[in-house]
């Protein structure tokens, strides 16, 4: 049963980096995150072993910002990057980590 309650700690720390990754799908220069898991004590359970952020880039878009603010020029057009998040991913993350979730609260009722 801890292994269960291990496990319900690590997807709900999952569930608000997910729900992060969905919020910030607008906000340019975002870099979205996910979590690392590894094995519990003694070999058993399952807990966060970090959060990691992405670091690649997000695609370039058009930005209102001023040159002065770091705005680069693509074809004449002032751009910034994008967020390197996406909305498909992370509410696919969600869902799992719902399911996960419920799949361990029942194993603990029973």
């Amino acid at each position: 049963m801890i292994e269960n309650m291990q496990a319900l700690q690590a997807i709900s720390v999952s569930q608000q980096v997910a729900a992060n990754n969905v919020a910030n799908v607008n906000t340019n220069g975002f870099r979205s995150s996910r979590v690392e898991y590894e094995t519990g004590p003694d070999g058993e359970g399952v807990r966060v072993q970090g959060i990691t952020e992405n670091t690649q880039a997000g695609p370039l878009v058009p930005t209102n910002e001023t040159a002065e603010n770091g705005a680069l020029f693509r074809y004449g057009e002032m751009v910034e990057e994008g967020p390197n998040s996406d909305l498909a991913t992370g509410m696919v993350e969600m869902i799992e980590n719902e399911q996960a979730f419920a799949a361990n609260a029942a194993a603990i009722h029973t």
